[in-house]
């Protein structure tokens, strides 16, 4: 079964504009992927490239997920309701929830709400029998699991599922219902926005705008949405 990237950012582009703009944050020699990796603190130019191309090189495999991921990933809610009841009864309702929400899986670190996005996004592809997907998320949400929590790069649920070349605008939407907010900005100071026009897809970017995605959010490297679209226009 083929592998499926899931951050597809146009990084030429992305080069093109902060050489623009802030050519200096460039030249800077970024600290070593790990150390990127491991303190989560906001990031621009060169390290911004590092972190986005380490993880425009990891790659979607089910047995990545450990054992509690498994139902979030192929969208099982009759499996994520029987773990959670076990837990429940094992630990009582708030550790129960705790343990969903400090869930963080692959080295991308992803919640369990991208999780869930990942999983859908990937068995789409690969054109395998649909999941109950939209009710996992909104099984999570009831339980009182964050809808904006983050990954490594300070990406969220919602900004995978509308940013990406595998979008998936059923389940962004239903992720507005459940309050995450469009213009979350990951560790890179960008928002969704920033990456469906890097990405091009236009789909991805009408969605965002019609549901209140910014145009004048500046990164850490200065650039906006508005400076993207006068590149590629």
């Amino acid at each position: 079964m083929e592998k499926v990237f899931f951050y597809p950012v146009r990084l030429s582009s992305k080069r093109i504009l902060i050489n623009l703009i802030s050519d200096p944050i460039m030249t800077v020699t970024p600290r070593p992927i790990e150390q990127l990796v491991r303190d989560r603190s906001p990031l621009k130019g060169a390290e911004q490239q590092v972190l986005r191309e380490w993880i425009a090189e990891w790659k979607f495999h089910a047995t990545e997920f450990t054992s509690l991921a498994q139902p979030l990933i192929r969208g099982d809610l009759d499996a994520l309701q029987r773990d959670h009841h076990e837990l429940q009864a094992a630990h009582g309702p708030h550790e129960a929830m705790l343990i969903y929400e400090n869930l963080r899986e692959t080295p991308l670190c992803m919640p369990a709400m991208e999780a869930v996005i990942a999983g859908a996004q990937y068995f789409n592809s690969c054109k395998s029998e649909g999941g109950e997907y939209e009710s996992c998320l909104r099984y999570l949400a009831e339980m009182g699991v964050s809808v904006d929590g983050e990954d490594v790069a300070g990406f969220t649920a919602f900004m995978r599922a509308s940013q990406t070349s595998q979008s998936r605008m059923d389940l962004a939407q239903v992720l507005l219902d459940l309050g995450a907010d469009v213009n979350h900005r990951s560790r890179f100071g960008g928002v969704a926005l920033h990456e469906a026009l890097m990405a091009q897809d236009r789909r991805a970017v009408a969605f965002l705008r019609r549901n209140g995605a910014e145009m004048d959010i500046k990164d850490y490297d200065g650039v906006s949405p508005r400076d993207i679209v006068a590149l590629i226009l």
